[in-house]
């Protein structure tokens, strides 16, 4: 067998590296300075750009499984970051939105994730940075429809 395969060189790898590095990096931020986990910041992120959401909306936007949502909404709750509204046709359904406090919370840490994504992406010129964007775009396409396969 000839095949080799090095981490380093195999995408799949190098992006889930990527992603987590970049993760754990950007979560200093929120974690430290503002007390919100991960699964936290992503849901407070959706319902700040889509408004009001189901758990399961949630979890579709930001790609997180059930159980973390689950988790980030009973904190964030507990917080007092966001609002419970019962759903009439589920029961065991809810909106969520974000409550003041969870919206002043999401004013105070954009500014910061910003700067931080700015300083990340630095080192490339801006038609650099438009080109990694139109690659991802072109990568989640193409997975996609292999998915769909």
């Amino acid at each position: 067998m000839d095949d080799k395969l090095s981490l380093q060189q195999f995408l799949p790898y190098r992006c889930n590296s990527l992603a987590q590095r970049i993760s754990v990096s950007l979560a200093r931020i929120y974690v430290q300075k503002f007390g919100i986990t991960v699964p936290e910041w992503r849901t407070l992120v959706a319902l700040s750009e889509y408004g009001e959401l189901q758990s399961k909306q949630i979890a579709a936007h930001t790609s997180m499984d059930k159980v973390r949502v689950s988790r980030a909404v009973a904190s964030m709750t507990d917080k007092g970051l966001l609002s419970r509204r019962p759903c009439d046709r589920d029961s065991r359904a809810a909106f969520l939105t974000l409550t003041e406090e969870g919206l002043e919370l999401y004013r105070r840490i954009v500014p910061e994730a910003l700067a931080w994504e700015e300083r990340l992406l630095a080192p490339l010129s801006e038609q650099e940075q438009a080109a990694l964007f139109s690659l991802l775009d072109k990568l989640d396409l193409r997975l996609a429809e292999l998915s769909s396969d």
